[in-house]
């Protein structure tokens, strides 16, 4: 231990006493040292004591704050903006606006709306009651939230389907080949930040090649947009794409040429593109309050102008339940890196 003396041949760096009557020319020598010593770790002690204290004082400040966050009678949204990689940030901050502004004081909800970039940022402002829903992909729900703090939020359903959607494994007309069949060598384009599609991409590889899909495709491209993934099919810059039906429809109906180059070579189905989860310290009464009126979203002039830009017809309420396929996506995902002895 610091300051303490090394034992001595004589025994005397033990404490031992000495023969004479007075201590000797080494004890004297160490007496300081001790002296010096034993008051600094006492105050070390101290200080560990009073910073435990302080740390636990301003713990407890925090949590009492957030909580009175959580009492109060307005919805705070976050919404993550690389979940949903098709907005414009611009347009996605000018129609949260007006839903805050004007939908929000007609229905008589003081709201109030945060878009996020940093996903550990919107987690802690989330922890800490600075908002109180958040909106984003379900993969990023499942691995990033605390799923015991959420609570029923709602989720859009999307122009001429459900609330889920399908992602389309989508190639070339004239192989018939299934999934990822012959693709050894190819090139493959995905939806940059979906990581929905990625998992996908990676799953499908290992189930027909037993490599991840960096190792089976010669390049994989992230375009920005969906519609972009499309018509790098369609001209021939790309091999296959992962892209959602509801846009892969929409697209085939503005160019029927599309649907008649291409096809789909495998599905998977009910995965919702975003899901809102209110955070479970916001009384029930509120909670229920806001849910039933944003179910009259598309009544509101607003209302539709924001959920023309998700592809929405209008909203319903979603639970938890609504991340099970992701979940279940995930979990064969690992089982597959498991069985082929790869590191996720």
């Amino acid at each position: 231990m610091e300051g303490r003396p090394k034992p001595s041949p004589t025994g005397e760096g033990l404490g031992q006493q000495p023969c004479l009557s007075q201590p000797s020319a080494t004890m004297k020598a160490m007496l300081p040292t001790v002296n010096q010593t034993r008051p600094r770790y006492v105050m070390n002690f101290f200080s560990l004591i009073v910073l435990s204290l302080l740390m636990s004082f301003s713990y407890s400040s925090l949590a009492a704050a957030s909580e009175e966050l959580f009492q109060e009678r307005t919805l705070r949204t976050g919404f993550y903006l690389k979940s949903f990689p098709d907005l414009d940030r611009v347009d996605l901050e000018i129609a949260l606006r007006f839903w805050s502004d004007e939908v929000g004081q007609e229905v008589g909800v003081s709201s109030e709306v945060y878009i996020y970039d940093n996903l550990q940022q919107m987690r802690n402002d989330f922890d800490q009651g600075k908002i109180n829903f958040i909106v984003a992909s379900t993969l990023l729900v499942v691995n990033a939230f605390d799923q015991k703090q959420l609570a029923d939020g709602y989720k859009i359903i999307l122009n001429g389907s459900g609330a889920e959607d399908k992602l389309l494994v989508v190639r070339h007309k004239g192989s018939g080949l299934k999934g990822f069949e012959g693709m050894q060598g190819k090139d493959l384009s995905l939806l940059n930040y979906d990581l929905i599609s990625a998992m996908y991409a990676n799953l499908l590889s290992l189930k027909f090649s037993g490599k991840k899909a960096e190792k089976l495709f010669k390049k994989i491209n992230y375009e920005a947009k969906s519609d972009q993934l499309i018509y790098q099919l369609f001209f021939n810059k790309t091999d296959v794409i992962l892209v959602y039906q509801a846009t892969y429809e929409l697209a085939c109906e503005l160019n029927p040429q599309i649907r008649q180059q291409t096809y789909v070579a495998s599905v998977l189905p009910q995965i919702p593109r975003g899901v809102g989860f209110f955070h479970r310290s916001v009384p029930v009464e509120f909670r229920e309050f806001v849910l039933t009126e944003i179910e009259k979203l598309d009544t509101y002039l607003r209302g539709r102008q924001l959920l023309a830009l998700f592809k929405g017809e209008k909203t319903v309420r979603s639970n938890l339940s609504d991340l099970d396929t992701t979940k279940q996506l995930q979990k064969r995902y690992q089982q597959l890196l498991k069985q082929h002895g790869i590191k996720q």
